[in-house]
């Protein structure tokens, strides 16, 4: 059954999933496609970041690829997705169409693939389509906790408030590698 094959193909580890278990229930506040159609999605209350003021305010939960393909789905039918023929804004303003609803669940529907799934319907996919071990999916955590996902190394923990590749205690939930 599908839920079987879900269910083998998540390797998410308990911290992962201990950390998104607040997350369950949380409004959809903010969603944009950035440059080299990024995609972010906010969820929760607007929050200041302390360490970089200048910013702009961000959710209490920032999901998102930097350059993974990604694709919105319900009821059998993709409503946008990266590979659409639109400029920027133009798939701003399909975003804007859609009714995003409450994070639902977050899933590892292959071994390089996620899905996002909202309690409407709506389904966000990001797929893993370059084979050098990039990040696919991050989600920025309350309290600067940092979670990435990347196909050589699975899920990780850490903090999101020291430089990536500093020696940070990163919990590896794939530590052998794929």
């Amino acid at each position: 059954s599908m839920d079987t094959m879900i269910h083998e193909a998540n390797s998410m580890n308990s911290d992962v999933i201990g950390l998104l278990d607040k997350l369950i229930g949380e409004p959809c506040t903010r969603k944009d496609v950035g440059r080299m159609r990024s995609l972010g999605l906010g969820f929760g209350d607007e929050t200041q970041c302390i360490t970089r003021p200048s910013d702009r305010l961000r959710r209490t939960w920032e999901l998102g690829t930097y350059n993974c393909a990604w694709r919105i789905v319900q009821g059998g039918v993709v409503l946008c997705g990266s590979q659409d023929p639109a400029d920027l804004s133009e798939l701003n303003h399909a975003l804007a169409g859609i009714e995003f609803g409450r994070f639902a669940a977050l899933r590892q529907i292959t071994e390089f693939d996620i899905r996002v799934e909202l309690d409407n319907g709506v389904a966000v996919d990001f797929f893993t389509t370059f084979s050098d071990d990039d990040e696919c999916f991050h989600i920025f955590c309350p309290e600067n906790i940092f979670i990435r996902f990347s196909v050589r190394e699975g899920w990780r923990v850490g903090p999101s408030d020291k430089p990536r590749n500093a020696d940070t205690g990163l919990v590896q939930s794939n530590p052998e590698g794929v």
